[in-house]
């Protein structure tokens, strides 16, 4: 066993990119270091000559902090740190080092870093002369003192540690009547284990390209536990380790959760467990990630040309996803357009970045949004979105491969600078490589003071590592939003029209609404025109075309923003018309509203693609299929090939079953869990056939694999429906087949296990006239139940919904106006 020389909390201070209040200071560094060596000879002789020099060594790491080193992060200063203290003199073998930055978390003691070196890690060889090394004999003693450095190291051989020491938080814990009415103060330390890099450890690597950070990890966890209430301490712990490695991509974790007021006469009762990411293990289809979109099945429609410029193949884009192999890299794009028709040029540039970027292909998009100019503000405003893009080519080569696509459709690169344009196409990050050229720099040299790309951005990914900057993408984000002062001047907008259907082509047709409910002060009324016999409101008043738009008319001077027009119908027990039939009862109307001049954005209320085709052909605008695109396997292909507005509605089965599949007992009864699980099961099928998450509105569904209360529950509990985390609901009980780590408690939040987030995206909720108002009301016919409609649109807008979709549109846009004032 080696000696060790120790120094132990020796304090220094120095620049490690952002302190806890994300600013470029100084900060203090606490750092303990044992240097394994041999002090046989130095014992025998009494001299220093023959051991390590401590306060050598102590010099040398304060040098270090003092010097412009220009670390960003703890981890490479650590490793710094032990290169400076082994490299005193050559007797040293090893070196363990832990360093504490007290200021790096607002609410903990500190955030460590400790590791273990041998000389070998760190310089690549036993001695100062690799050369010598080799010819010498080695002596029998070296050898074994060598390997007795190695073992001592202990798990630290094959892993650092990253510790939150005593993250200080409040949260109600515990099971005494007492306990349920007074938030607690509870100490948590993580300590998040990460397996060494088998390229050794020779030379500093300034780089986390790992998905998480200490600040991502604490500040996931907090927001986690101040919004539990559990009993035990056991089961906070183990959603604690579940949060950290589910949300935060952590390998492996060591839990202490400590309960100071918990025993009278103790310091604290704790419970601490280590948890690897092999005990929450879930099915891959689940959990990794977004998945490439599926451009075959895009290319397999034939295209409706609504914008020039080369159209879908299906041999381009097979070639691109065969190309994409393990060697790929991920650029992150900005896209914007404020000139021509706006929508358009950003949906022909996802095409092109779909087949015409070689050796690449188009994994992810963000939402939409309406910007405001920077740099020259007299010009129209944006739009602005971003994607994920998997590719082969050189940060350089993908450069003039985007400004080729530029060129394409139309940018005058001789125009003045940072004036209008058809499309701008700008690298944002490129993995997290940093590089510096004069004619491309990554991550973007402007991106820190942009929202306009930073918002998107952070719809795909808010955990970039801005290495010269020192933070995350998201990080950035947020600074920019609540500290810069800077205007709110992004919006999230959503498409509702896709096309100018009366005008010429180079004038812009799109719609854009803002349906967040941070930003939305309007709701949008959509008006449900039936062309129906046996729809269970108004079947039969509509089946004729002159019938037909002379009640569109009505709707739209009503106060109507959309018009829904259905052939099929899809109340309780309904049956199949027909393809044929169906078109045939709405592609007139489509037609001749559009004939009369009508420009308001029309929806096709249908589940078969080709109705949808034949619809859009005709006018309309959005697809809103009740079963999300389940019912005909072409549906999400044709809405992503005409890049075109999809409203995604939970369902079970048919109309013909559906009121037979309203059991929800394997979400242990919650039907907005269920919902949120199998809505996010379409989501996630919609983004993988390559539909932009810009063009997806979600729908609950209510009515549909729904009885009365159930809906009810839809309705109270809206806003959960796109929330980023739930609670069980009161009363449920616990799963018996989850056991163990994975079971859920009913004071905690749930593991859901969504295929995707739903977090931000827009919602409609159709409730108009429906049976179970009747069923509350005792009204039998469904014309009766105005008033019932109304208290449910009210409790929609509430609850976040972007869209109300009725029919009685007069009275409903009325109930709108007044809920808008109260809730918006």
């Amino acid at each position: 066993m080696a000696d060790k020389i120790i120094l132990r909390d020796l304090q220094v201070r120095t620049i490690l990119g952002n302190d806890s209040w994300e600013r470029k200071k100084l900060q203090p560094v606490v750092i303990t270091a044992e240097i394994h060596t041999s002090i046989a000879m130095a014992g025998k002789e009494d001299k220093l000559t023959g051991s390590v020099h401590y306060g050598m060594a102590c010099k040398r790491v304060m040098k270090l902090a003092e010097s412009n080193h220009g670390i960003l992060s703890l981890e490479a200063f650590t490793e710094e740190v032990a290169r400076a203290c082994i490299d005193v003199t050559g007797c040293g073998l090893a070196v363990y080092v832990y360093a504490r930055n007290p200021r790096a978390l607002l609410h903990a003691e500190y955030a460590g870093v400790e590791i273990y070196r041998t000389r070998k890690d760190l310089f690549g060889s036993w001695t100062n002369d690799s050369t010598e090394e080799e010819n010498m004999q080695e002596a029998g003693s070296a050898i074994a003192a060598r390997a007795a450095a190695v073992d001592a190291g202990g798990v630290l051989k094959s892993e650092d540690n990253l510790v939150i020491k005593h993250l200080s938080l409040s949260t109600i814990i515990g099971i005494n009547l007492w306990e349920r009415h007074y938030k607690q103060v509870l100490n948590i330390s993580l300590t998040i284990h990460t397996a060494r890099s088998t390229e050794g450890t020779v030379g500093v690597h300034d780089k986390t390209s790992r998905p998480w950070t200490y600040r991502k990890v604490a500040d996931e966890v907090t927001e986690m536990v101040e919004k539990t209430s559990y009993r035990t301490v056991e089961a906070l712990a183990i959603a604690i380790a579940r949060t950290a490695i589910k949300q935060c991509k952590v390998p492996k974790l060591t839990v202490r959760v400590e309960k100071p007021s918990a025993v009278v006469f103790a310091a604290c009762s704790a419970v601490e467990i280590t948890r690897s990411i092999d005990d929450f293990s879930t099915s891959s289809a689940l959990t990794s990630g977004v998945a490439s979109l599926n451009l075959s099945a895009v290319a397999s429609v034939a295209p409706t040309p609504q914008h020039s410029g080369s159209p879908v193949t299906g041999s381009s884009v097979v070639a691109a996803i065969n190309d994409a192999d393990a060697d790929t890299h991920s650029a992150y794009i900005a896209l914007g357009s404020n000139i021509g028709d706006r929508l358009a040029n950003l949906h022909q540039a996802l095409v092109y970045l779909n087949t015409d970027l070689p050796q690449s292909r188009l994994v992810d998009t963000s939402f939409l949004y309406e910007t405001a100019p920077m740099y020259m503000t007299d010009q129209p405003l944006f739009l602005n979105a971003a994607c994920k893009v998997q590719t082969k080519l050189e940060p350089l080569m993908l450069l003039e491969e985007l400004k080729r696509i530029e060129a394409k459709m139309g940018r005058d690169f001789t125009a003045i600078r940072n004036g209008p344009r058809p499309i701008d196409l700008d690298i944002l990050f490129y993995d997290e490589l940093s590089m510096e050229t004069e004619k491309l720099t990554i991550p973007h040299a402007l991106l820190h003071e942009r929202r306009f790309q930073l918002g998107p951005l952070c719809d795909i990914n808010t955990d970039l590592m801005h290495h010269r900057l020192g933070r995350t993408s998201g990080a950035l984000n947020r600074h920019l939003t609540t500290h810069s002062g800077a205007p709110n001047d992004i919006v999230k907008v959503t498409p509702l029209k896709t096309r100018n259907h009366t005008q010429s082509s180079d004038v812009e047709g799109s719609v854009v609404k803002t349906l967040s409910p941070d930003t939305q002060k309007k709701t949008v009324a959509m008006g449900i025109l039936n062309c129906t016999p046996d729809s269970f409101s108004d079947g039969g008043q509509h089946d004729s075309v002159v019938r037909a738009v002379e009640h569109a008319q009505e709707l739209l001077s009503s106060g109507a923003d959309i018009i829904d027009i259905g052939g099929q119908s899809t109340r309780p027990g309904a049956t199949q018309v027909g393809v044929e039939a169906e078109i045939e009862r709405v592609v007139p109307v489509i037609k001749r509203i559009r004939e009369l001049g009508i420009e308001v954005p029309i929806s096709v209320d249908t589940f078969h693609a080709d109705v949808a085709a034949a619809a859009l052909d005709a006018g309309a605008d959005i697809v809103n299929d009740v079963t999300g695109g389940h019912f005909d396997s072409q549906m999400l292909a044709l809405v992503a090939q005409r890049q075109c507005p999809f409203i995604i509605m939970h369902m079970r089965g048919n109309p013909s079953t559906m009121t037979t599949l309203n059991d929800y007992s394997e979400y242990d009864g919650d039907v907005i869990r269920g919902t949120r699980f199998e809505l996010a099961q379409r989501v996630r099928a919609a983004l993988d056939a390559g539909i932009p998450r810009w063009n997806i509105i979600l729908d609950p569904g209510i009515g549909f694999a729904k009885e009365g209360v159930q809906n009810f529950e839809v309705l109270r509990r809206l806003s959960e429906l796109t929330a980023r985390h739930i609670r069980a609901a009161s009363g449920a009980a616990i799963h018996p087949s989850t056991g163990g780590d994975n079971q859920d408690s009913e004071e905690g939040l749930i593991d859901e296990n969504l295929a995707t987030e739903l977090v931000d995206y827009p919602v409609l909720v159709g409730s108009s006239r429906k049976r179970f108002i009747g069923h509350a009301t005792g009204r039998t016919d469904a014309k009766d139940r105005v008033w019932g409609t109304a208290a449910t649109v009210t409790a929609a807008i509430q609850g976040g919904a972007g869209i109300v979709r009725v029919h009685d549109v007069a009275e409903m846009v009325d109930v709108a106006r007044v809920s808008d004032h109260i809730y918006r």
